[in-house]
């Protein structure tokens, strides 16, 4: 849990100061300087603005409250932090010994988690995908705030990414099923409070004064670009099976360097042989992750996932997982089919945390089939891997150096936007 924690504010210090903070950093000072609030989010790629006013509520009021990069910052680790003990409350109930610890390995400390501790809108949706997921979960009956808190994590998920779109589909999939049951009081009434809170940014978008929202929108997308392209398809498919995997976005896998070492002949050795060890742990780990994701889906599909009449809220946690990460596997293809952009590794990250899951059961399973010995090894190899990789990660890496101050960084470029606004 503290490595988890460490790790996550040490990619924190270390980032270097892009764009994407940068757009969020503007409706910051916008706010904190003039007064003014922002109800456009960050530009997604090629397809304008998402509705921002959560997000600009989330960054600039912790930075209020304390006027430093590091209080929106540590809004992000909170979102993370409580995402993880909503998946420890679904494993809890699948009732295996030990299952905690292993979760805390898969998820917490992943670099694929840890990578995203940044201030940057992807950052924020572990925590939808956690809530959707434990709203889901107990919705066997009909629950008043179970329902309330599940359309929230969608409605609210809209206002900070557009791969909200993956959790919009996955619940009509899992109503459509009969996975959860739905009280529809708490639906019309989370319904309205999501409707309301996208009133300003409705009213933004007829004032063409306020912004240009035509801003970074693309000739060349449409809806349903990515079907008549395949590739795309193709791309997401594997995604879902990297994210099990050791074979990271090129941010910190292919784009670690070693920089912050003085002595030339240490560094190029060490970087050496972990470029080398990287691809071999990458391969090992992405066959596991097809094996065992491979065998979910299809199990999962020879029962017949989409059989009309069948009561999915009675099966055991395990098998709920196993068809809740299904059901999440056709939405995240239907939203990657629909997207009108090609997209990286953070598009799909609210995937992540099912993934996770199902591999975390079996991983879990692993302590009954090895020696303690054995399995005691195996557990700290890879929790020595995922520590090389975010060490290494936030030392330097694509957009991380351990010769960064990002606080620094930000005071600075808030005296320049000062100076000129």
């Amino acid at each position: 849990m503290l490595l988890g924690v460490f790790f996550t504010a040490a990619f924190f210090a270390s980032l270097n100061l892009h764009s994407d903070h940068i757009q969020i950093l503007n409706k910051v000072f916008l706010l904190l300087e003039k007064g003014v609030w922002s109800h456009f989010g960050n530009a997604g790629t090629g397809v304008g603005f998402v509705p921002g006013s959560f997000l600009t509520f989330v960054t600039a009021i912790p930075m209020k409250m304390y006027f430093s990069p590091y209080s929106a910052m540590f809004v992000i680790g909170l979102f993370h932090l409580v995402s993880l003990f909503l998946l420890k409350k679904v494993t809890d109930q699948v009732a295996k010994p030990m299952i905690f610890l292993d979760l805390l390995l898969l998820y917490w400390l992943s670099p694929w988690r840890v990578e995203q501790a940044e201030l940057y809108n992807p950052g924020y949706l572990f925590l939808f995908a956690a809530l959707h997921l434990y709203t889901a979960f107990n919705m066997r009956e009909k629950n008043f705030w179970m329902t309330f808190f599940h359309v929230l994590a969608v409605g609210f998920c809209v206002q900070v990414h557009y791969s909200a779109l993956i959790l919009i589909i996955l619940s009509f999939v899992l109503l459509g099923t009969r996975f959860l049951k739905v009280d529809w009081r708490a639906m019309a009434v989370s319904c309205g409070l999501v409707l309301l809170s996208l009133v300003p940014y409705v009213l933004a978008q007829m004032d063409s004064s306020n912004l240009d929202v035509t801003l970074n929108k693309s000739s060349d997308s449409f809806l349903g670009r990515n079907l008549v392209m395949v590739y795309p398809v193709i791309k997401g498919i594997v995604y879902w099976f990297r994210y099990g995997a050791i074979y990271y976005g090129r941010h910190i896998f292919s784009e670690i360097n070693f920089l912050w070492l003085q002595e030339g002949f240490t560094r190029e050795a060490l970087s050496g042989v972990f470029h080398v060890l990287k691809w071999v742990f990458a391969a090992i780990s992405l066959l596991w992750s097809f094996k065992i994701q491979g065998q979910t889906l299809k199990n999962v599909w020879t029962s017949s996932p989409f059989k009309r009449g069948v009561d999915r809220t009675q099966g055991s946690v395990a098998e709920r997982i196993y068809f809740y990460a299904f059901y999440m596997f056709v939405a995240m293809l239907a939203a990657v089919c629909l997207s009108p952009v090609e997209f990286n590794h953070w598009h799909l990250i609210l995937c992540f945390p099912i993934v996770t899951l199902v591999l975390t059961i079996h991983w879990n399973a692993l302590r009954e089939k090895l020696s303690v010995k054995r399995f005691k090894a195996l557990y700290i190899t890879v929790l020595v891997i995922f520590c090389a990789f975010n060490t290494f990660g936030f030392l330097g890496s694509r957009s991380h150096s351990a010769r960064m101050n990002f606080h620094q960084q930000v005071m600075q470029y808030f005296e320049s936007w000062r100076s000129q606004n």
